[in-house]
């Protein structure tokens, strides 16, 4: 089941962020490059806005990433829910994750470029997949 959800994650690019500080819930849409093999998440923002400040005073976040883009017609629609510790990358690879950010998504070329884009990793804890509104499996990495 591990390597069914590490997948998932690979083949998709898209995911909603939720990001907290203090009883205050924020999400947000989100495109994504997957790392080490799916148990890393890189995610690319500004520094100026409300979800780089919450992972900054709350690393705590949760990703959900759905396949309704390449789902079967009339099919399950899958679901994974992602938790996770998220910081800023370290400095050093800044620029060669914008670079990568920049080379598979060319619409995100506004951030990549921007000099306030801060590339942030998600390293993933807990993984659940649902397969339409009744079948679920989770699973904590170590």
């Amino acid at each position: 089941m591990l390597e069914k959800m590490l997948a998932f994650i690979r083949e998709n690019d898209i995911c909603v962020l939720a990001t907290a500080h203090g009883q205050e819930p924020h999400a947000s849409l989100m495109a994504y490059l997957p790392g080490d093999e799916g148990r890393r998440i890189y995610l690319i923002t500004s520094a100026e806005t409300l979800k780089y400040r919450n992972i900054l005073a709350n690393p705590q976040v949760s990703l959900l990433i759905d396949d309704r883009r390449g789902a079967e017609p009339g099919g399950p629609l899958k679901a994974l829910t992602v938790g996770g510790a998220c910081a800023p990358a370290p400095d050093a690879q800044q620029e060669e994750l914008k670079a990568r950010f920049a080379q598979r998504m060319p619409h995100l070329a506004g951030i990549t470029a921007d000099p306030a884009a801060k590339v942030l990793v998600v390293t993933v804890r807990t993984l659940q997949l649902l397969a339409g509104p009744t079948e679920s499996s989770y699973l904590e990495l170590g």
